[in-house]
């Protein structure tokens, strides 16, 4: 190996293995399995029809703590079985700066339990761990 290609050779097996260990933790993550909804009108509506209150997810795809959860919080099948007395809506608040503002959202992740008419019955603010949110939930 020629002497002036050494530093090269050190830094493209470093990049490489950086590389293969993102990829590799991208691969066993886990997936989201809540079944959300993506409009909170329809939510309510069904909300209203099923008789259940609607789950509020305030997120945005540059939040990492939002990014963190979908591999954590929101792939845990507990999680997803205590959400299914709810109807889950997530919303991106870049996309729905309305809803955005008429919740007075400033910081994601953001929950809101919501009832039929979309009045606030309970919020928190700030990534959970899914035994955290499910305490947070009863």
């Amino acid at each position: 190996m020629n002497q002036s290609t050494r530093p090269f050779w050190g830094l493209f097996i470093i990049l490489a293995c950086v590389l293969g260990i993102s990829a590799a933790s991208k691969l066993f993550r886990g997936k989201e399995i809540v079944p959300w909804r993506a409009d909170l009108s329809a939510a309510r509506e069904e909300s209203r029809r099923e008789n259940k209150p609607v789950f509020a997810y305030f997120t945005a795809e540059w939040c990492g703590p939002c990014q963190s959860m979908k591999g954590t919080t929101w792939a845990d099948r507990g999680v997803e079985s205590a959400l299914r007395g709810y109807v889950p809506v997530k919303i991106d608040i870049d996309e729905n700066r309305d809803l955005a503002e008429a919740y007075s959202i400033d910081a994601v992740p953001t929950f809101a339990v919501l009832d039929g008419e979309g009045r606030v019955l309970k919020s928190a603010t700030g990534a959970l761990r899914p035994q955290q949110f499910l305490e947070w939930i009863e």
